[in-house]
């Protein structure tokens, strides 16, 4: 029966493969699960009652935790204590984090394994319960069940049929070995047809249309936030939550930049940089990327509070020069300017950032013209699969523009000149939902998307042309409301607000951002030259483009000195705590627990005490008399089933007073008058004998003895003992 939870346990363990990359946390999971069965099963052997199996299964699935995850502050490494509990809180918080951040198929870091491996736990323990403890081996298949529905809840189509039927074959099994022979063929034959019909009844039964947007309204009280462009599902969410909220000095309020994805040569845009050196104290920021002297920044300061969303990245304007007031353990990237963090969250963060709002000019960017500094090449990969239309319709767009600025300016334009349109559902309906290389071709052709495709089609469009892209992640500058006593008004950004936007590179300036969906976000604006520029007929430069809407824009000139005013770095980078920002958990989610599970003993022996009372009220000597050898069992006196009640009323003489041994004389009377039938009139039980005795032999115990006996009463385990040793006469 154990040998058969494990394979089923396995097998449905399986189907997480397609939520979960590679196969180590399988081996991890079923290992526990191995331990966990094992031991109940060589307790259960041993042992004279069927519950010790289970809970040793549970002690070994919590000291196997405990070793393997959280061994620092545990006894031997494997007794967990209160900070053990800590330990695991935090790994749990980082393993929902990763769930609430990460896209699927997940990486199994260690915090989702080890939520992986609780669960398999846990499942393991129910269903040796049920098959061993209850008695009922067709109540495991609802654990299993549990099991095979996690990747179908995720993505509907991650549920794979192989598992499905080799854990439903594995049920099975269990069912035969528990069943009587005469019941096994009608188990095969429900069981097969069972697993037939949910095989094939879904192809006969009508399609169900999944391009219909959610039209329902609720959802889940934090929001996760993944930078790797799957915001559909974000942009699509029918409540609008608060994400951000923050105070700025630059007029028109920023864009929050997450992430910049710059690889794109597989399915999907995403950060190249896995890993960020953590010796990249966020305290002091390292140089702009590609930023030279002569362009005008403005030093900017924003006070940002984030609500409760779920993401490893930090909310923060481009470039960020300083974030001060962060918890965690966070650092920068050297390319991107990004934040970001392996073991905190921005969830519930207040902090205030220092960056540099960059203005270059027109002739400055026109100046750019085409050159690709060295080391940006991999800024210009497309991947092999991306349809010719891409580049076909990039060269038509910008036509004979010369610069890299002008082919910009085209290629922003052609999005936002009308042709398109703004729409969250279209891509779904239409199945080019996605960022894909595979989705540009439909996305142009059907000329409606969101920012996602928008972004995704002019980088792409852009490193078709020689110039160097990437996609940004983060949030528009969101809703100004004013507030009273500060002079500055604070922006409210919410789920809504969640948008990706190109970034690209110009020599001697570093990177630019670009706005090409159209109805979303603002466009760049960029000071005009003193004339129109005759070589590019198509373009005024003599006009800003678009009129300026903030303030750094207005100040941009070509001056021929470095404008850049860097912000203060903070005190002391080292007094950021190294930890978590998740709320510790209060000790009470612990303690009352292990209360509770301490008087147990207690509080089960005192309701046996209880009802036996009342029964000897009802008349009953015989659950009078059980209750006090009980009580001598507890008190540690020497009883046995097989000596009479005067053999035993001798026995416990000793240990009582004279009113002691008067109660015990005429509670046996009253045991012998039921137990030989004598006729009405005869000894009748008394509660008060029964109390006065059990008094005396308390009283004679001592106090030490009176305390164990009620915290862990003998009587009340000694079915569940091992049986004693029978030793055969030579």
């Amino acid at each position: 029966m154990s040998g058969l939870m494990l394979v089923a346990i396995l097998a449905g363990l399986g189907g997480l493969g397609s939520v979960l990359t590679e196969v180590a946390w399988w081996f991890a999971a079923g290992g526990f699960v191995a331990i966990v069965l094992l031991a109940a099963a060589v307790v259960r052997g041993i042992a004279r009652h069927r519950l010790w199996g289970t809970l040793a299964g549970i002690l070994a699935g919590v000291f196997s935790l405990t070793l393997f995850f959280a061994p620092a502050n545990a006894i031997l490494g494997v007794l967990p204590t209160f900070d053990t509990f800590g330990d695991l809180q935090k790994l749990q918080n980082a393993g929902l984090d990763s769930i609430a951040t990460q896209q699927v198929p997940a990486d199994a870091v260690t915090g989702i394994v080890y939520l992986v491996c609780l669960g398999a736990v846990g499942i393991a323990v129910a269903m040796d319960l049920l098959a061993f403890a209850v008695r009922a081996p067709a109540l495991t298949g609802i654990p299993l069940l549990v099991l095979l529905l996690v990747p179908g809840l995720v993505v509907a189509n991650l549920a794979d049929a192989f598992f499905f039927v080799l854990t439903a074959a594995a049920w099975l099994a269990i069912l035969l070995v528990r069943s009587r022979p005469a019941g096994r063929r009608v188990a095969v034959w429900i069981g097969a047809s069972a697993l037939v019909a949910a095989l094939l009844l879904p192809i006969a039964l009508p399609r169900v249309d999944s391009s219909v947007a959610d039209s329902g309204g609720g959802s889940s009280l934090s929001t996760g936030i993944n930078p790797i462009i799957t915001l559909g599902d974000d942009l699509r969410r029918g409540d609008e939550k608060l994400a951000i909220s923050y105070t700025t000095t630059e007029q028109g309020g920023e864009y929050l930049r997450l992430a910049a994805l710059d690889d794109f040569t597989g399915s999907t845009w995403k950060p190249s940089a896995t890993t960020i050196d953590p010796a990249n104290d966020i305290g002091a920021i390292g140089p702009v990327p590609g930023l030279e002297a002569g362009v005008a920044a403005l030093s900017v300061t924003s006070t940002v509070s984030v609500a409760n969303i779920l993401t490893r990245w930090l909310p923060v304007p481009y470039a960020p020069r300083s974030v001060d007031g962060v918890i965690g353990a966070w650092a920068w990237d050297a390319d991107a300017l990004s934040i970001r963090t392996d073991r905190s969250n921005a969830r519930n963060q207040q902090y205030e950032v220092h960056s540099l709002q960059i203005a270059p000019t027109i002739e400055q960017l026109v100046a750019a013209g085409t050159t690709v500094a060295p080391g940006l090449e991999r800024y210009l990969v497309v991947p092999d699969d991306m349809s010719p239309i891409v580049a076909t319709t990039a060269a038509q767009v910008v036509g004979t523009a010369a610069t890299n600025y002008d082919k910009a300016i085209a290629l922003q334009g052609y999005f936002t000149g009308g042709l398109f349109t703004y729409s969250e559902d279209a891509p779904v309906k239409q199945g080019y939902d996605g960022s894909g290389a595979g989705v540009l071709a439909a996305f142009l052709a059907a000329k409606s998307g969101y920012c996602v495709h928008f972004s995704s089609a002019m980088a792409s469009m852009a490193r078709t042309l020689g110039i160097p892209a990437r996609v940004a992640v983060g949030f528009t500058p969101g809703s100004p409301v004013k507030t009273e006593g500060s002079e500055l008004p604070e922006y409210r950004v919410t789920t809504h607000d969640l948008h990706a936007w190109p970034e690209l590179y110009f020599s001697g300036i570093g990177w630019v951002r670009f706005e090409p969906t159209p109805g979303r976000g603002i466009a760049p604006a960029f000071a005009p030259l003193s004339v129109d520029d005759p070589a590019t007929p198509n373009v005024d430069e003599s006009k800003p483009v678009p009129a300026p809407t903030s303030s750094s824009a207005a100040i941009a000139t070509a001056a021929p000195a470095p404008t850049i005013t860097d912000a203060p770095a903070t005190a002391d980078p080292a007094a950021a705590p190294d930890a978590a920002p998740p709320t510790p958990p209060s000790p009470w989610v612990f303690i009352v627990p292990i209360a509770v599970l301490l008087l147990l003993p207690f509080l089960v022996r005192a309701f046996r005490k209880q009802r036996r009372i009342g029964q000897l009220d009802a008349g009953s000597a015989l659950a009078g008399w059980e209750e006090l050898r009980d009580t001598a069992d507890d008190l540690g006196l020497r009883t046995s089933d097989a000596r009479t009640p005067r053999q035993l009323s001798a026995d416990l003489a000793a240990h009582l007073d004279d009113d002691g041994a008067a109660a015990l004389a005429r509670l046996r009377a009253s045991l012998e008058s039921e137990a030989f039938a004598v006729p009405a009139g005869g000894a009748l039980p008394e509660a008060d004998d029964l109390r006065a005795v059990l008094r005396a032999l308390r009283r004679d115990a001592g106090l030490a003895k009176r305390i164990a006996a009620a915290l862990l009463p003998r009587s009340l385990f000694a079915t569940w003992l091992p049986a004693a040793s029978i030793v055969e006469p030579d």
